[in-house]
């Protein structure tokens, strides 16, 4: 008879990740969460109200104002958040991450819980509290 055993790990760490979001209660992340490779995250600023594209990913953290003809122009460099700063669902993820040996994952949450400066007025601000009050569901 063979020994059967199960994985240290999943095959498929990032949608276990989801899924842990998930069964926390937390659907909007879970369902909106990329893996920080191709990611983007559009948001109105919540001082202007311009358009402001989040972008992070292996080409770079930076916050841009979209232009259909030239791409996104006028970036600025993302600030992300400490380990100290990051509290409740955003360092939880963060936790996670680094623990299971994630560190492209933990620097992407540092990024999207970290602040965004708007292209347009300059003004700064959190960027997953301005994209999950803006994209939350609301659940009855």
């Amino acid at each position: 008879m063979g020994c059967f055993g199960l994985q240290s790990r999943p095959v498929d760490y990032f949608a276990a990740f989801l899924n842990l979001l998930a069964a926390k209660e937390e659907y909007h992340w879970s369902a909106v969460l990329g893996d920080f490779r191709d990611d983007f995250y559009h948001l109105a600023c919540p001082h202007c109200a311009v358009e402001v594209t989040i972008a992070i990913g292996d080409y770079g953290r930076y916050s841009a104002i979209r232009d259909w003809n030239l791409g996104d122009v006028d970036r600025r460099g993302l600030r992300p958040a400490s380990f100290e700063e990051l509290s409740g669902t955003g360092r939880w993820m963060y936790e996670t991450a680094v623990r299971d040996g994630h560190e492209a994952l933990a620097d992407g949450i540092a990024h999207l819980f970290g602040e965004g400066e708007c292209p347009h007025c300059a003004s700064v601000f959190n960027i997953a509290d301005e994209y999950a009050a803006a994209n939350r569901p609301v659940l009855r």
